[in-house]
């Protein structure tokens, strides 16, 4: 069953790709099933490889959200974090009820009695609207949504919480307050569609200032949705002058690309998104900034490369074309000695 529904998600890529048609900005992928750690500790990595950076570590019976396959390792989502653990220690299952917590809707979807498009719709869901997770069901999430339980196309949805029962979770961290309220789309999707163009306002980016007259972020909420989403394009190819998943991403068409699924207009270029919103330093870097480099190749461009900063230290990025897309230490010497600053858009 699940490698039938791997080449079932690859037909359709395909098939994407040779219309020429680009895959729309809140297209992420289906998920391939829930994962159970059986290793008494298990390392989640930056990249498919047992030598690549240490994100994080999980634990006997921790459940991760695999996104797909990539040779001997799966590309997870574990704790709102994305990247890479070894098959041989995660138990696969393609159905599985599991209190995974809120999510939102990223355009507005159907909610169905069963995890088909044939079956009947419950309801439908406006953007950005949330529902909980309570399940897997091959490729869609079963979810609680206005007091009725039905499923949702994996794809559709935004996770904003660690599974309830994982190691060191603190349950509900979601809070509605935090909520971003936009209008719904006109209509309803659980297969992908591309979004409306006028659907979000886009914002200005206000002049760039010295690092010490950034203002704080309101909320870190939307900087946690940009990070999870970003994260889920590790290992996309890089593509000099890409800027979608069908394509490929260079550098800055990653950060464009996430950063107009949330409705913001900024510079295409590295050189150009220094100057997208304000200024920050190092030390005062939060979840979502832009990271900007200098002299990563000879250009006369104050910036030339750029990145998503993720916390903990590291950063998102197109990398280039050996590696495609990875997380990356901000401690790392060759970028920690090019790093110009952040940009806090909005």
């Amino acid at each position: 069953m699940k490698r039938l529904y791997t080449r079932l998600i690859a037909i359709v890529l395909t098939v994407t790709m040779l219309s020429g048609t680009a895959v729309p900005a809140f297209a992420t992928e289906m998920k391939s099933g829930i994962g159970v750690v059986t290793a008494s500790s298990l390392l989640l990595r930056s990249a498919a490889s047992s030598s690549s950076e240490v994100l994080d570590t999980a634990y006997a019976g921790d459940s991760v959200v695999i996104i797909r396959e990539s040779g001997d390792w799966y590309l997870v989502s574990y704790n709102l974090q994305v990247g890479y653990m070894h098959k041989d220690y995660v138990e696969f299952n393609d159905r599985k009820n599991v209190k995974i917590g809120y999510a939102m809707f990223d355009c507005t979807s159907n909610v169905r009695e069963a995890p088909d498009t044939s079956s009947g719709v419950v309801a439908q869901a406006p953007k950005d609207d949330t529902c909980f997770i309570i399940g897997f069901n091959c490729g869609w999430f079963k979810v609680s949504f206005n007091g009725q339980i039905g499923y949702v196309r994996s794809d559709l949805v935004t996770m904003l919480e660690s599974p309830y029962a994982n190691t060191g979770s603190k349950g509900n961290t979601y809070k509605e307050s935090t909520r971003r309220t936009a209008a719904s789309d006109s209509s309803a999707a659980d297969t992908v569609t591309a979004a409306p163009a006028a659907s979000a306002t886009p914002k200005a980016a206000p002049a760039a200032t010295s690092a010490s007259a950034a203002k704080p972020a309101a909320s870190n909420a939307l900087g946690d949705r940009i990070c999870a989403y970003a994260q889920q394009f590790l290992g996309y190819s890089y593509v000099y002058g890409g800027a979608s998943p069908a394509a490929g991403f260079d550098c800055s068409g990653l950060v464009y690309y996430v950063y107009k699924h949330f409705g913001y207009t900024i510079g295409r270029t590295a050189a150009d998104q220094l100057y997208s919103g304000t200024q920050v330093s190092r030390s005062n870097l939060q979840p979502g900034d832009i990271v900007l480099f200098e002299r990563t190749y000879s250009s006369s461009s104050r910036a030339t490369h750029a990145g998503i900063y993720i916390g903990n230290g590291n950063f998102i990025h197109a990398a280039n074309s050996r590696t495609g897309v990875v997380i990356t230490s901000l401690s790392n010497e060759y970028y920690s000695s090019r790093l110009i600053c952040g940009v806090r858009v909005g």
